[in-house]
């Protein structure tokens, strides 16, 4: 199977979260990338920090989180997939990278899976990077 060659989506931060939904996001994200190692598949999870200035900052402000977001590259570098935690649902968004016969880019194909299966999620991936499972 050959690897897609498609550029990242649009790097869509998110509206910032609190820290403990991010913090259980991650916790989330971290049980696919467990999936992932797994079958040899590299990923890498991405957090961000939203910071926001104010001229009178509170100090004891609340921490805001832009949702984290599993990237998932082939050895080339292409982006094989992006994995995020739905906003409303808490179910894994899967973002599967695709390419036409001719290596042109075409959208994503996006997977809806439930937040208690992150192993189908590594198999979507790890099927999507052509790792034999």
């Amino acid at each position: 199977m050959e690897v897609p060659h498609t550029a990242p989506t649009a790097d869509l931060l998110g509206e910032p979260i609190p820290e403990v939904q991010a913090a259980a996001q991650n916790a989330a994200l971290d049980r696919v990338l467990e999936h992932l190692a797994a079958t040899g598949v590299h990923a890498q999870l991405i957090k961000r920090l939203s910071v926001q200035c104010e001229t009178k900052p509170v100090p004891f402000a609340e921490k805001l989180w832009h949702p984290p977001q599993l990237v998932i590259y082939a050895d080339a570098g292409w982006r094989v997939a992006t994995v995020s935690i739905g906003r409303l649902s808490g179910s894994y968004m899967v973002e599967l990278a695709r390419v036409g016969a001719e290596n042109e880019s075409r959208a994503d194909r996006v997977e809806v899976v439930p937040v208690n299966m992150p192993s189908r999620v590594g198999l979507l991936v790890a099927e999507n990077a052509g790792v034999s499972v």
